[in-house]
């Protein structure tokens, strides 16, 4: 659909038939000093999110078909997982994350792990009823010991403070094992609501008091005496299964969800009914989830939970505020080729192709010509499409396809699709794609962690062969994986940015060799969005604390720098297009907001004279461009407004000079897949 163009704006394409499916979060952790969250789906697919700022996904391990997550842990910065193939797996997390090593435990599928506080053991709980314990040194990990075998699966685990006991959970039990000696201390039953029904304790949770907390399939939140074995306190919380646990250690706040999409919260406090001793007192919910929360972790106010709606949830209290990130894939997920007027479109194993509606038609929708599926349904991990649609490319973790299509667009029907396959040997399986702007051009950002861009260049004669042209060594300036890129519309310029502050400019020369022309100032945060503008050289970059400035690097210096403030502050910048009618203008991706920010001399000028209308020299707040030192004598001031509200909005680009496409995933499609909500009957209520 496209909207009608009025006097001095533009037409918006709104492509709501990107049909994207849910994907449920089973399991989730936080490690709270480098403040990242690792996060699990059905598909096997494993993600981290920075949430040192404003949240954004800085890395992604790709899944498959069979691959089955169940509990993920973090012991510093190595992250651990486990899964129903009975494999306790080691990530390594730096330029390309791959398995840096593969266990096998004892005692067939692996249904939970987690790490001691002192981070010097971990606890693996399998479907034979086995505790595989695992010491942690020197970056290795090595056999410790197996408790004694129980009877029945392991459903949870948890260790206590000290790491000399861990907390078990299974049918009808919660026991506490002495880690060092390898034998139960106590058993505590549940008892059943139902004689014929086991009760299957889904969640486990220690308090530094050595307090247990368990979250039963009854419904049920029961409080254990870690030392004595007893139990304290028992609070119905449901009707239906309670599936997990988090807890808020500076405030005493345990949470418990599950199938109920219902966020409860109990405060421990003191009581004067009980001589003085301290209970837990159901104090407020938070609510976000349509259905069952199968994860929750808690940071400072903040909590972070997901389940079977796939939406990652983030809730604070005193100011409650609840903001949602919707299950899309890894940019770039939507790509515009302006040439033919087509759109990419990547899903999780297969690629579609969409006509979009001609610019004098604005009631006439898309429709799709193309459907490509991946080799094996295998994960795709990245594809690109050329500006004039002829080149098409995708790769997973091992292979990769480079087509030609020859669409016909009076008769998209006899359009044709074919594989190119005598292609260069450097044409290998990659995580990023870009084509350059003349679509004869291409680079593509090797798996092999070296940090390689591999060009290709596209011969202009009949054959139309791919030839690879250079290896451009980029790992020398960018030490982590690359996350951004643009290239120029002149095609002379390559710009990098990676995850760890890294922006790298790369030029081409009178021999058509690329070669590095300038390291941008570093700034302590990743980067979240870049651009470079059409016809300059200038290049506009966001950061996760929503810093935006834009940058001449041909002149060396800041045009604008400044602090963006933000209705939506909890959502990054994840998307930035220059305005093409204008030259200090350009369009942002704000959650599922669309914005446009002016700026320049003008602007500036405006600015100040409102300022100085409104406010007094006291009573003048800080500039809101501030750059600590960075950025000195570039513009600070700018106007912003909302153009649109998108909701799940994934990506804006621009199509032509007074058309902009707004790619959107169909709310629909991520909610009719997923099976009925658990509802609860009211009072006198049909």
């Amino acid at each position: 659909m496209v909207t009608d163009k009025s006097d001095g704006a533009c037409q918006l394409h709104n492509v709501q038939f990107y049909n994207l499916l849910p994907r449920a979060i089973v399991c989730s952790a936080f490690e709270p000093v480098q403040k990242k969250l690792a996060l699990a789906r059905d598909d096997g697919t494993i993600e981290i999110w920075n949430m040192a700022n404003a949240p954004f996904l800085e890395k992604n391990i790709p899944g498959g078909e069979g691959i089955s997550i169940e509990g993920l842990a973090w012991a510093g910065s190595r992250l651990f997982s486990v899964s129903l193939a009975g494999t306790l797996i080691e990530w390594d997390l730096g330029k390309i994350p791959c398995v840096k090593q593969s266990i096998l435990v004892t005692g067939n599928a692996a249904w939970c792990v987690d790490v001691s506080k002192d981070e010097r053991l971990l606890a693996v709980g399998t479907e034979g009823g086995y505790i595989n314990v695992y010491r942690l040194d020197n970056e290795e990990v090595a056999y410790e010991r197996i408790l004694d075998k129980q009877e029945g699966r392991i459903v949870c685990c948890c260790f206590d403070w000290t790491g000399d006991f861990l907390v078990t959970g299974s049918a009808d039990a919660v026991r506490v094992w002495d880690v060092r000696n390898g034998h139960a201390v106590h058993k505590m039953t549940t008892g059943r609501s139902n004689r014929n029904q086991e009760t299957t304790v889904w969640a486990v949770l220690v308090m530094q008091d050595f307090t247990i907390v368990s979250a039963d399939s009854r419904g049920k939140l029961v409080i254990y005496d870690g030392q004595m074995g007893t139990v304290l306190e028992q609070h119905v919380v449901s009707s239906a299964d309670l599936l997990c646990l988090a807890q808020d250690v500076e405030r005493n706040v345990i949470y418990v969800g599950g199938v109920e999409p219902t966020i409860r919260v109990f405060e421990r406090m003191t009581t004067r009914h009980h001589s003085g001793d301290k209970r837990f007192v159901r104090s407020y919910t938070r609510r976000g989830h349509t259905h069952d929360i199968k994860t929750m972790t808690a940071h400072g106010r903040y909590l972070f939970s997901g389940g079977l709606d796939g939406s990652l949830i983030i809730t604070a209290a005193r100011p409650v505020t609840v903001d949602v990130l919707f299950p899309l894939l890894p940019s770039p997920a939507s790509q515009v080729a302006p040439d033919c007027r087509l759109v990419l479109l990547k899903y999780v194993n297969y690629l579609e192709v969409w006509t979009l509606a001609p610019s004098n038609k604005p009631s006439q929708g898309g429709t799709k010509v193309l459907q490509i599926r991946s080799k094996n349904d295998e994960h795709i991990v990245c594809a690109a499409i050329s500006p004039n649609g002829r080149w098409i490319i995708y790769s997973t973790e091992h292979t990769v396809r480079l087509l030609r299509y020859d669409y016909n667009r009076q008769d998209p029907v006899n359009s044709r699709l074919l594989r190119v396959r005598n292609t260069p040997e450097h044409l290998a399986v990659c995580y990023r794609a870009d084509f350059t702007h003349d679509s004869t051009g291409l680079f593509l950002y090797d798996r092999t962690g070296e940090g390689t861009i591999n060009f290709f260049s596209c011969a202009a004669d009949d054959n139309e062969e791919w030839d690879h042209k250079q290896s451009i060594d980029a790992g020398r300036w960018l030490s982590e994986m690359v996350h951004l890129s643009a290239v120029s519309s002149c095609n002379q310029y390559l710009v990098c940015g990676d995850t760890a502050s890294s922006i790298v400019v790369f030029e081409r020369s009178a021999e058509s060799k690329w070669k590095r022309s300038i390291s941008l100032p570093r700034y302590k945060l990743p980067p979240t969005a870049l651009a470079i503008q059409p016809g300059r050289t200038r290049l506009a970059v966001a950061f996760s604390d929503h810093k935006l400035f834009v940058y001449d690097f041909d002149q060396f210096s800041f045009v604008f720098s400044t602090y963006v403030k933000l209705s939506a502050a909890a959502y990054s910048i994840a998307g930035i297009a220059f305005d093409p009618r204008h030259e200090s203008a350009m369009v942002l991706q704000n959650g599922s907001k669309i914005l446009s920010l002016q700026y320049g001399p003008d602007i500036e000028e405006e600015m100040l004279q409102q300022e100085e209308r409104s406010w007094n020299k006291r009573q003048r707040p800080m500039l809101n461009g501030s750059m600590n030192g960075s950025g000195e004598g570039s513009l600070t001031r700018y106007k912003l407004r909302t153009v649109r509200d998108a909701p799940r909005l994934v990506a804006i680009e621009w199509l032509g000079e007074n058309e902009l496409v707004a790619t959107q995933a169909n709310a629909l499609s991520m909610v009719e897949h997923l099976p009925a909500a658990f509802r609860k009957k009211a009072y006198g209520k049909r």
